[in-house]
């Protein structure tokens, strides 16, 4: 049963080694990274030392799911599930690849064009739709390729001019990465212009939590899955002048 509470209406819109081979690694992932394809499109001010520790979005309490959000796990509960897996994807060069390559293609799939306002729906797989339907087909088509769905959370933030705004966290070995469809570069959550209000929970899809105070953990991955820092693209067509807005409306299950 769907207990309806309350609507607001808001503008959307990561052993021993002496200090000469370390230099020479330093070298060598510098060549290669001038040199990566993936350099061209893809992550954005990424390359991390194995010392520095990485910094999280924090799932704090539970909080009312986004009501067109419930209305649409209602429809696609195969979306809405919990298929098991890491909660933290290793980012290695296949992976990287495939974060690129989805967030780009959908990027440029789908043409921007706002729900009614006060008629929010969230959709999969549309040719035109807001932000949240591009968040959703992402996350659609990473499952596919084999992304666990605790890795994959839908967050809904504000920009800097206050906008609302939905986009898809992506949980990886070299940090919490936002696919945003403003953007054809994936950045790390902190170096984008979102303030952070809510996101699903990893457990369970179809619940949201508030999201709280950076949450810091060791960085382990080793130097070989090091991402290399990429110079970062913004889209530049007409559909930047697109200004998103979500009217949302919460609900929760019974």
């Amino acid at each position: 049963m769907l207990a309806l509470l309350t609507k607001v209406g808001a503008m959307a819109k990561f052993s021993k080694i002496t200090n000469g081979s370390r230099a020479a690694i330093v070298a060598a992932t510098a060549v290669v990274a001038a040199t990566n394809p993936l350099n061209a499109t893809g992550l954005s001010a990424l390359t991390r030392d194995s010392r520095i520790d990485i910094v999280r979005i924090g799932e704090g309490s539970k909080t009312l799911a986004p009501f067109a959000s419930v209305v649409f796990c209602m429809q696609n509960n195969d979306q809405c599930v919990n298929t098991g897996g890491p909660s933290i994807m290793v980012l290695d060069k296949n992976r990287k690849s495939q974060l690129i390559s989805v967030n780009k293609s959908v990027n440029h799939a789908i043409r921007p064009v706002n729900d009614k306002l006060g008629a929010d729906v969230w959709s999969i797989g549309v040719t035109t739709g807001d932000c949240e339907d591009f968040a959703l087909t992402k996350r659609k088509k990473l499952l596919q390729l084999g992304w666990s769905s605790e890795s994959l959370r839908i967050a809904v933030a504000t920009t800097s001019s206050g906008e609302g705004h939905a986009i898809l966290i992506a949980k990886t070995s070299e940090g919490d990465l936002v696919l945003d469809n403003r953007f054809d570069a994936i950045k790390d959550w902190r170096k984008t212009d979102l303030r952070w209000v809510m996101a699903q929970t990893g457990t369970n899809p179809k619940y949201w939590a508030k999201v709280k105070a950076n949450v810091a953990e060791p960085h382990l991955v080793s130097i070989g899955q090091t991402v290399s820092e990429t110079a970062e693209i913004n889209r530049s067509n007409a559909a930047d002048k697109y200004q998103p807005h979500i009217t949302v409306t919460f609900a929760y299950f019974q």
